[in-house]
């Protein structure tokens, strides 16, 4: 016959502490010492104690699931946003249901399992324009939920985000400040929201400096493939042009390609050797395979991680905090492209 399940009344008298003890240490509330946590762990660790957590959310009404959605693992913001996320979670002594969607199908179907483990709350990291009808589903049941996007336009609900508009006009800016008057702006869909912000950056920092809003110097990428033969169209009638910004990293690779195909290089000396300065508006790591290394936007994709998974935390713990949107002001890493 199999012995007794041990209790927490088991693992109090092993470790010479009180059952309240010993259940505020394994909820994580309450302020306990080191070392008794660490007598609490070994009486557990003795005894085989393992937590009835069907019992615990009975009493209260919580699991501590927190779901963790993730459109794809592909790009270098959406893993960083994870490893802020999960940390934070861990942090609190929650749990993170994680699982990863590509189409918005995957996403609902996400979204669906997560409701039947009575999750308490979602953080979904996802670049889509359309998160209302999540939003509004979610917010229907009175389950909180923030989105995280390295894209952002400006008071977006319930999504931490970038300040797209500020990204566009902080490069600008500082490509003018060291000398540039012909700018071009390359990449990024016609119809993105985030890149409209930021196209409205660009300009906004034009006008602020007196500098002509030439049309010409935009080009999206709206076809895949054309943008090289639209870059050499670019140099073609507008040979006067020495700084590109670039919407994202893979915009920054062909631009570099297009670049080196006309004999040109990358760089700060647009005067002797006519370089073309070069900025990203997406975090590029030292490390990649750019040569030279790439002026870019820092997206603090672990901190706006870590940043929303604290605010629904809060709010979880106490429903009077709001639960709003936040758009980070990111900062320009300067390297040898700018």
């Amino acid at each position: 016959m199999a012995g007794k399940k041990p209790t927490i009344s088991d693992v109090a008298k092993l470790a010479e502490v009180s059952a309240a003890t010993v259940s505020m240490a394994l909820s994580g509330k309450g302020r306990i010492s080191r070392w008794t946590t660490e007598r609490i762990n070994k009486a557990i660790d003795e005894l085989g104690y393992v937590r009835n957590n069907n019992a615990a959310t009975l009493k209260s009404g919580k699991t501590g699931l927190i779901a963790v959605l993730v459109h794809g693992l592909g790009q270098a913001f959406n893993v960083d946003a994870l490893k802020g996320i999960t940390s934070c979670i861990d942090e609190h002594k929650k749990v993170s249901f994680i699982m990863i969607f590509e189409t918005q199908a995957e996403l609902e179907n996400r979204i669906n399992i997560a409701l039947n483990y009575n999750v308490n709350g979602f953080l979904i990291v996802s670049e889509r324009d359309n998160n209302e009808r999540t939003l509004a589903r979610l917010n229907a049941r009175n389950i909180p939920c923030l989105f995280i996007a390295s894209s952002g336009v400006a008071e977006q609900p319930q999504q931490i985000g970038l300040n797209a508009h500020y990204a566009g006009n902080i490069a600008t800016r500082y490509l003018i400040n060291v000398g540039h008057m012909h700018i071009a702006f390359i990449g990024g869909h016609p119809k993105s929201l985030d890149r409209a912000e930021k196209l409205a950056g660009y300009f906004a920092a034009l006008k602020e400096h007196n500098l002509e809003e030439d049309t010409s110097l935009i080009i999206a990428d709206s076809n895949a493939g054309a943008l090289a033969d639209r870059m050499a169209a670019l140099f073609s009638r507008s040979p006067w042009v020495t700084a590109m910004i670039c919407y994202d990293a893979a915009t920054t690779q062909e631009v570099i390609s297009a670049i080196k195909m006309r004999g040109r290089g990358i760089g700060k000396d647009s005067y002797i050797n006519r370089d073309i300065a070069i900025i990203c508006l997406e975090n590029v790591s030292d490390t990649e395979f750019f040569s030279p290394s790439i002026t870019c936007i820092d997206t603090s994709a672990t901190q706006m991680g870590w940043n929303a998974a604290r605010l629904l935390l809060c709010h979880m713990d106490d429903d009077k905090q709001p639960l709003q949107g936040e758009a980070f002001h990111p900062a320009l890493i300067i390297r040898d492209s700018a």
